[in-house]
């Protein structure tokens, strides 16, 4: 009777505010996409990332080119509304009822292209609503989809082929029926395996906090560490195989309630033997008539951090800086010549220059003042500064011209 009445109370799926009227993000349906987005990413956050929604559209667009829009010339419902307080993005289906049963689907993309990257957002979903996070996603939409499928038979954190792009269909686990009924499947060849063997082999060996058992995370647990009734944390890390010299492609994705301490492992780790180059990031509503949320989605906090071919972050978290931290004295001003790195450091300082991968070129001291370092390696284009102080370490792009 008590998990009766809870699942039942489960069920009253609430979102945080009523859909915004108005403020459609626009379609585009032909070309390859935007101009492209060349401004800075501007200051990480003390988790390392950089924004990705401002509380605009600015940034984004969307793309009616994939099969989710029927050609329609019309797209979803991307809107902009105030949830707690907070700017998020409401997602769902189009309503017209010459094409497709009425229910027309559409991709918000970035006008940024990513190679390796992990992204995190907070999402809340009503309940057969069906989506999908498109990774290094061209306009038309053929990519590897991380799914945020919140619909019976499909899974958040699944891995798909998108678009008939080289199959790949993986599910660690689906719901059956119900948000809080979970399908767990067998276990698969190679490296795949369900959500139970992945966490319970993580929780033997480098989780072992992870809030699951020993042998592995079941339905019940996903009943206990996903808010039904709540935003989410959700992340995504895809990397490598921008190139043929440059690996596999990896897809790992987590979860965790905003007052979690933990991420929860969902699908770790899945590689692919397909080059897909840099790209758009996108979050899609899927047309057609699976979709059957009589809600849609929300997003918001929309971050990212750059990896390399192996997935290790590019930048270091800030070392002892919080948001709250004294500002700086002075700035901290580097900029680079087709020859040396100038500017001004306000204390004694450690730089390390890197490229573009994250390897490390070269890297030299100094006192607090005046910086007018020659470089040694003849490598240009942008360059990634690790300075590092008595404040923290940070990171700094640098543009580094030909000669």
């Amino acid at each position: 009777m008590g998990m009766a009445l809870a699942l039942s109370a489960v069920s009253a799926w609430a979102q945080p505010v009523p859909a915004p009227a108005t403020g459609d993000l626009p379609c585009m349906e032909t070309g390859n996409g935007p101009e492209p987005d060349t401004s800075r990413d501007g200051s990480r956050d003390d988790e390392g990332y950089f924004t990705l929604f401002d509380g605009t559209f600015k940034g984004w667009f969307q793309s009616c080119s994939t099969g989710h829009s029927y050609g329609s010339g019309l797209g979803a419902i991307f809107r902009i509304g105030q949830a707690d307080g907070k700017p998020a993005i409401y997602s769902t289906q189009r309503q017209d009822p010459k094409l497709e049963g009425g229910k027309i689907g559409g991709v918000m993309m970035t006008r940024k292209k990513f190679g390796n990257y992990e992204i995190a957002f907070q999402i809340w979903p009503d309940y057969g609503n069906e989506g999908g996070l498109f990774n290094r996603t061209p306009i038309n939409g053929r990519c590897y989809n991380t799914k945020l499928s919140y619909i019976a038979g499909s899974s958040m954190g699944g891995a798909w082929g998108e678009g008939g792009f080289t199959g790949r269909d993986y599910r660690p686990f689906s719901f059956n029926g119900t948000a809080w009924d979970l399908f767990i499947p067998g276990n698969g060849a190679g490296e795949i395996s369900n959500w139970t063997s992945i966490t319970r082999k993580l929780k033997a060996t480098t989780l072992p906090d992870l809030p699951c058992p020993e042998t592995g995370c079941t339905q019940a647990e996903w009943r206990t560490l996903w808010d039904f009734n709540g935003w989410n944390d959700f992340k995504v890390q895809f990397y490598g195989a921008k190139d043929s010299a440059s690996g596999r492609i990896h897809m790992k994705s987590w979860f965790k309630k905003p007052s979690g301490k933990i991420w929860i492992p969902i699908l770790q780790d899945t590689t692919l033997a397909q080059v897909a180059p840099p790209g758009f990031i996108g979050f899609e509503v899927h047309g057609g008539g699976r979709f059957g949320g009589p809600r849609g989605t929300w997003y918001r906090d929309i971050r990212w951090k750059p990896l390399n071919d192996q997935g290790v972050a590019l930048y270091d978290n800030p070392v002892g800086v919080s948001r709250d931290a004294a500002p700086r004295s002075a700035p901290r001003r580097l900029s680079a010549s087709a020859s040396t790195l100038t500017g001004t450091v306000d204390g004694d300082y450690r730089i390390e220059v890197r490229d573009a991968r994250g390897l490390r070129l070269e890297s030299f001291a100094g006192k607090a003042g005046s910086v007018h370092h020659a470089f040694a390696t003849a490598v240009r284009g942008i360059l990634f500064i690790r300075l590092s102080t008595a404040s923290g370490v940070e990171s700094i792009r640098v543009v580094r011209p030909p000669e």
